[in-house]
């Protein structure tokens, strides 16, 4: 899912059918200041709930291997930046004690496996590509809350609240579980 492709549905959302004509998002037209602006406080939005998803609602996770030789990892050594150390597996396959400082944390030396939740990376383009959870995050689910930041940045209370209210629903329904039922095997007579 590209931010184009949230951006569009999100103006469609608006009743902004305009800015769907523009170059930016596809169309012919050339934007003019407002729609650029407009188009701007988009992307805004889209990376502030992008950031929201993946710290309140679905966290997104990632391993990394690396080589430890003092106990003592600075989070900055890390590929991503982390919101939550999950586990720390040592070389052998075990589960290794860690401790979590401001700017660090503290486990066993050696060759070891850190599992965490990170910040996904600010998008700055509207050709590139959201890190959302696959398989939870619809871009119908992301729009909503684009929709319900941009009436918030524009201090419009009421209407963000309303679109907010949507937003959180269909979060919820995003995170029940997907189970499949089932009927036992009957005999009929």
């Amino acid at each position: 899912m590209t931010v184009k492709d949230v951006v569009c549905l999100t103006a469609q959302y608006l009743g902004e059918n305009d800015l769907l004509e523009t170059t930016t998002l596809g169309g012919t037209e050339t934007p003019t200041e407002q729609q650029t602006e407009k188009l701007n406080l988009l992307l805004v939005c889209a990376n502030d709930m992008m950031q929201t998803l993946a710290v309140l609602y679905f966290p997104l996770k990632y391993e990394e291997k690396l080589t430890n030789s003092t106990g003592k990892i600075l989070f900055s050594n890390l590929s991503k930046p982390v919101t939550e150390i999950l586990k720390v597996v040592e070389e052998h396959g075990y589960s290794a004690d860690f401790a979590v400082f401001p700017t660090y944390f503290e486990t066993v030396k050696g060759q070891l496996t850190v599992v965490y939740n990170y910040l996904p990376a600010e998008v700055e383009d509207y050709s590139d590509t959201l890190e959302v959870a696959e398989g939870y995050v619809t871009k119908r689910l992301f729009a909503l809350g684009v929709v319900s930041r941009y009436f918030l940045f524009n201090g419009m209370y009421t209407d963000a609240e309303q679109w907010q209210n949507m937003f959180a629903s269909a979060v919820l329904v995003a995170q029940r579980p997907k189970t499949i039922r089932t009927m036992r095997k009957r005999r009929w007579l």
